[in-house]
């Protein structure tokens, strides 16, 4: 691995030869959040950036707010071939008060195929609100603000439903839901509702469709033991009405994931929007 300076620090390597995109050449957008997850602790032990400062403990911790994944028209021309010329370039593209940014952008032979950016917020497990990043950290690392959004988690007049099992190989070293589960959960829940337009057997889905961006929005941890509530509808986007809208977005498709907390209440532990090409 190496490390090249621009104008920001940025960390470039390839991606290691145990990560594939599957015996069939497709690619589900999960396998780029379960490589971005493998990626940033690598930075963390790294120290990449001053990560070291953060102290994780029974005290403090990170926790993951929000995901974009960014899915260009380029990943759906690639013809997959082994050995998989993929690598990716990661760096700090926001740091704020208490959560900062890390954006990776994954390329194949060169051209970049999808970009991740993962927000976290440095959070006190004794009163669970955030708590200012380390100093050292934020002090070399850009203010530049990448992704603030709030996606929708009241539920329309008219929508699907569907009731999954949270599953033993769900749960990660934190005995929770991992984050890039969810969107697993989000494409398995549109293909029980009867959703057509989402990448799937063509014998299920029937026909295959391309998505252009995911969006996640974590609230509370899914635990095992309890059935997960996912609840789906579509719409077709507003014009763009900021450059961080694409105007090649055709239509959105929402969920919203409830868990049981009490016998008769349901509290919501991510929402997730998923935007396709076409």
């Amino acid at each position: 691995m190496s490390s090249k300076r621009f104008a920001r620090p940025v960390f470039e390597a390839p991606i290691p030869d145990g990560m594939y995109l599957g015996r069939n050449k497709k690619v589900n957008p999960a396998v780029f959040l379960q490589w971005g997850q493998e990626l940033a602790e690598t930075l963390r032990l790294n120290d990449f950036t001053g990560y070291a400062a953060f102290q994780i403990n029974d005290q403090k911790t990170i926790f993951m707010r929000n995901l974009r994944l960014d899915l260009t028209p380029a990943l759906y021309e690639v013809q997959w071939a082994e050995p998989y010329d993929i690598s990716y370039r990661a760096y700090n593209s926001h740091t704020g008060r208490t959560s900062f940014d890390l954006t990776i952008e994954f390329l194949v032979k060169g051209v970049r195929v999808a970009t991740l950016i993962r927000k976290m917020v440095y959070v006190s497990l004794e009163t669970g609100k955030p708590i200012e990043l380390p100093p050292e950290f934020a002090s070399g690392n850009p203010d530049k603000h990448l992704i603030n959004f709030r996606l929708e988690g009241s539920l329309p007049w008219r929508y699907s439903s569907v009731e999954m099992a949270v599953r033993p190989s769900d749960i990660d070293y934190h005995q929770h839901v991992g984050h890039p589960v969810y969107v697993n959960y989000a494409l398995d829940a549109s293909a029980a509702a009867g959703y057509r337009y989402l990448p799937g057997p063509p014998d299920l889905l029937g026909g295959q469709h391309e998505i252009a961006r995911i969006d996640l929005e974590y609230k509370l941890p899914a635990l095992y033991g309890k059935p997960l509530h996912v609840y789906t509808w579509d719409t077709v986007p507003s014009p763009p009405s900021s450059a961080d809208q694409s105007p090649d977005i055709k239509h959105e498709v929402h969920f919203a994931m409830y868990q049981s907390s009490y016998i008769f209440l349901k509290h919501v532990v991510c929402l997730a929007r998923v935007s396709l090409y076409r």
